[in-house]
């Protein structure tokens, strides 16, 4: 960037230069010209000279500009990105020792129970072995005569002996295999943690201001160029809107999705595939009487951490909002306006060239101060943000164990403590969630939404929070209007509709209007459908997130449709909540809509086909046509089997039977 804008300035100088030859062959030739004011060619001469009068000033000021204010920016830029990359990648670094850590645990608690399995097992042999002499002895000597036995008795005291060392291997290794179950889950928790919510997180820390810097320092170049002519204006609506473009949040999708194999959600430990030597069943704590005691102890003692944890950590996002907002005030000040250079060098004399800055910049002191300020307020936001982060990861591992241990204990129906909420340990708002269920997820990094949120091409979750609506509109009213004229259509999804329609309808709701509020039959019904798949296709994020792509291709695979319907409600109750709300009423409506195959001809196998590559798209690194076969077998399923894997526990749900009219709090008015 920097040796382009060298270049730039270097084309700047050059024209400078040119037009400062063509003034002074005008003053040489000034004695020829008495005469020139007769002619036409004489007023375009001297517009002409004005002209490079003008522009020569222009161009000195824009120099002075680029020399003393972007350049100067970039560079501070360059050193504030360093900064906080810097900072960003010791905290990744602790997270990854403190995730190596309990994989560290896991594997301890793995080899412990193994060892004590294999002690039990050779106390159990040795066990098995004095009660066959006992027998053997038994049915070689007569029972009058065994009491009386010496080696009857000595095999007696052994096996008593032996018994109780059988005993005390048993509860060694019980209580090994526990703990191991324990850490297991914790490390699963962890794990999960680390690539959803720390990944996601550091590298929004990494990037915060870092795109309002650089906007602040073209906004400057923009400033300037609209005030040298008007001729610039194609390269100035360029950098508009690539200014307008400017999305952290987009460029971390973009970023996730071109690296998404480092990123991709890895699968959870699982004892069996770890430590085949235990015995089968499911690897859940086993309680007893002999630990029962313990377990209660322990889960009273989780039980006061988590709370204690939850109300530290509460005050710590609460701080860490504050401080963000402070920063992003300081980040997003408007000092890119040069107008005021422009409009004071137009009233210096043309003869006092060239014109300076200088008089209108704020001192050095006060510069000095703000970045100051800038960089403590900095310290402080990524202090509490490093405090997040260890806590939050600290919290999910306590409540692993802490709801597995309450799940043992409660299996007998004893009164227990309230499991403090899961939500309130994860990254998630503190403001009230309208769809039910879990709160909206906390995000670093928020940048204030300015006028109506995107629709078409934006994000799922921001759009919904910012519109506080539970179903987008574009699809509530699709999916209303198909309800109603669209069942019986043949072919509805398949057949493309007018593409002049598609756009009308795609700018009606993009400006918040419902172009289908008056809608009265089916005539339009294929550019319905069309706007509807287009508005999926185009999601900033498509609705199954990439990072659990390896996970849906794996459940994809899966012969029992018992375990494909339990991991994958497991699965989608892990998203966040808006986009589990909204694939619920999606995927009701297909199930709806493929009742009537007979008649409009698609399946859930010819509407998986339709809505596969929108709603998963296929990495563009892995085999396309092998994956897409196991996408269009994935969303089959799902069509299939909607109603038991989407829980009604909360949120709008799908109605089969729709009025005619529209909900006039849930749509929009229709365009006049």
């Amino acid at each position: 960037m920097m040796v382009a804008f060298v270049l730039y300035l270097e084309d700047r100088l050059f024209i400078f230069l040119y037009f400062h030859f063509v003034s002074v062959c005008f003053d040489n030739n000034k004695n020829r010209r008495e005469q020139w004011h007769l002619f036409s060619s004489y007023a375009s001469w001297q517009h002409l000279v004005a002209q490079t009068k003008r522009q020569a000033r222009d161009h000195a000021l824009l120099s002075d500009i680029y020399a003393n204010t972007v350049i100067q920016r970039l560079g501070q830029v360059t050193e504030e990105v360093q900064r906080i990359y810097r900072r960003c990648r010791d905290v990744g670094y602790e997270s990854h020792e403190e995730l190596l850590k309990v994989l560290h645990e896991l594997h301890a608690a793995m080899k412990t129970s193994q060892m004590y399995q294999l002690e039990q097992r050779q106390a159990e042999t040795k066990l098995r072995y004095v009660e066959a002499q006992r027998q053997k002895l038994e049915s070689s000597i007569a029972r009058e005569k065994l009491e009386k036995s010496k080696k009857f008795k000595l095999i007696e005291k052994e096996i008593a002996k032996r018994q109780a060392k059988y005993n005390d291997a048993h509860l060694k290794a019980l209580k090994a295999r526990n703990e191991y179950v324990l850490c297991m889950d914790a490390a699963n928790s962890a794990v999960h943690k680390y690539f959803i919510d720390d990944l996601s997180d550091i590298i929004d820390c990494m990037d915060i201001g870092f795109h309002n810097c650089v906007g602040r320092a073209l906004q400057v170049h923009v400033s300037a160029e609209e005030n040298i002519r008007r001729s610039l204006q194609i390269s100035v609506d360029g950098m508009n809107k690539c200014l307008s473009n400017l999305d952290s949040r987009a460029d971390k999708q973009r970023f996730l999705e071109a690296n998404h194999t480092a990123f991709m959600i890895p699968k959870k430990f699982d004892a069996a595939t770890y430590q085949n030597k235990i015995d089968e069943g499911s690897f859940e704590l086993m309680m007893v009487p002999q630990v029962r005691e313990e377990f209660e102890s322990r889960y009273l003692q989780l039980h006061n951490r988590l709370t204690s944890l939850r109300a530290e950590s509460e005050e710590v996002w609460k701080t860490l909002e504050t401080a963000e907002s402070s920063l992003m005030e300081m980040i997003s000040a408007k000092d890119y306006d040069v107008t005021p250079y422009f409009a004071a060098a137009a009233t210096i004399d043309d003869d006092k060239f060239p014109p300076s800055t200088a008089p209108f910049r704020q001192p050095e002191a006060a510069l000095l101060k703000l970045r100051a300020d800038r960089q403590e307020t900095e310290d402080f936001y990524l202090n509490k943000f490093h405090e997040y982060i260890l806590k939050s990861n600290l919290m999910h591992r306590l409540q692993a164990k802490y709801e597995l241990i309450h799940k043992a204990l409660a299996q007998d129906g004893s009164q227990l403590p309230t499991s403090p909420k899961l939500a309130s340990l994860s990254a998630v708002a503190t403001t009230p969630n309208p769809l039910g269920g879990k709160p909206r997820r906390r995000r670093i990094g928020r940048t204030p939404l300015i006028g109506q949120p995107k629709l078409f091409g934006g994000s799922l979750e921001e759009y919904l929070e910012a519109t506080n609506e539970e179903i987008p509109l574009v699809m509530k009213s699709c999916i209303r209007v198909i309800n109603l004229y669209g069942l019986h259509h043949q072919g509805i999804y398949r057949v493309s509709g007018s593409q002049v329609e598609i756009n009308n309808f795609r700018e009606s709701f993009e400006r918040g209007e419902d172009p289908l509020a008056d809608v009265t039959d089916a005539s339009d019904i294929n550019s319905v459908a069309g706007v509807f798949k287009l508005y999926l296709r185009e999601l900033r994020e498509p609705l199954f997130p990439i990072l659990f792509f390896d996970q849906f291709m794996e459940l994809a695979q899966l012969a029992s449709k018992e375990d494909f319907k339990t991991r994958m409600r497991e699965v989608v109750q892990t998203l966040p909540r808006p986009v589990f709300v909204v694939m619920r009423y999606l995927f009701s409506f297909l199930n709806h809509l493929s009742e009537y195959s007979d008649e409009n001809m698609m399946d859930p196998y010819n509407l998986a086909i339709c809505f596969g590559p929108t709603l998963v798209p296929v990495p563009e690194d892995k085999d396309q046509v092998q994956y897409q076969n196991l996408v269009n077998e994935l969303i089959k399923n799902i069509i299939i089997n909607a109603e038991d894997i989407f829980p009604n526990d909360g949120g709008v749900l799908y109605e089969r039977y729709i009025s005619r009219e529209p909900d006039e709090g849930e749509v929009g008015e229709a365009p006049s």
